[in-house]
């Protein structure tokens, strides 16, 4: 009797090892991807944020392409580096909170620059939802491609109404990774004759990572927009 008890003591050792370790490598990948991570013993607001984001997320992509939802939301100063849209996560963090959740779809949109009350709106497209806010620039679709250690990117900004912009758009376009690491920027802005679209390019490192989180702040519109690419 007592060599099965050690049998069984010797099983359950062997599983709950496991399952530490099982823990442990998540929290590492954690916090490889999400960088450093404020204090979030006061995080339950950036939580119910970033779920309540996802939430509509997830009801757009329910009722299909070309729904749209439309909601109050109040955010605090987020830290741009480190609050973002990327696949299907959505990450908000301040000096002292974080919050993130994950949407059934990937996701892409604007965040703002500045603390509010904010009217917000989310679009399902074909392969993903698109946040916005209700300001001048209010959404600004996005694609993307890479060559070598060159990335190609075509923008079109649309304004609240989701109309194309009348007038010609100065922008910046950062590149950061996922842990809020600087790679590279640039400033240009849309042409006369075309004043809603552009396209460009941005050099890469030598050595590029696997993941990039691209934002676009564009001139005094108040926020910025943030998407995750793949090299």
């Amino acid at each position: 009797m007592s060599i099965k008890k050690a049998q069984y003591s010797t099983e359950y050792v062997i599983v709950v090892g496991i399952g530490i370790a099982i823990i442990a490598s998540f929290l590492v990948y954690a916090m490889l991807f999400y960088g450093s991570f404020a204090s979030s013993s006061s995080a339950n607001q950036m939580i119910t944020i970033a779920n309540s984001l996802a939430k509509e997320a997830n009801y757009v992509a329910f009722q299909g392409e070309g729904s749209v939802q439309t909601f109050p939301i109040t955010i605090p100063l987020l830290d741009p580096r480190h609050s973002f849209f990327c696949g299907n996560i959505i990450k908000l963090q301040t000096s002292a909170q974080l919050g993130i959740a994950q949407s059934a779809e990937n996701i892409s949109g604007m965040l703002p620059l500045s603390s509010g009350s904010y009217t917000a709106f989310v679009k399902a497209t074909s392969n993903q939802v698109i946040v916005g806010l209700r300001f001048a620039i209010s959404l600004i679709e996005q694609s993307y491609s890479i060559s070598s250690n060159t990335l190609y990117y075509s923008l079109s900004f649309f304004n609240y109404s989701d109309k194309p912009v009348i007038t010609t758009q100065s922008f910046n376009i950062s590149l950061f990774s996922t842990s809020g690491e600087y790679i590279t920027s640039a400033t240009s802005s849309t042409p006369a004759s075309s004043p809603s679209q552009i396209s460009g390019s941005l050099t890469l490192p030598s050595s590029p990572t696997a993941e990039y989180v691209v934002e676009i702040y564009p001139s005094n519109s108040g926020d910025y927009s943030s998407t995750c690419i793949n090299t």
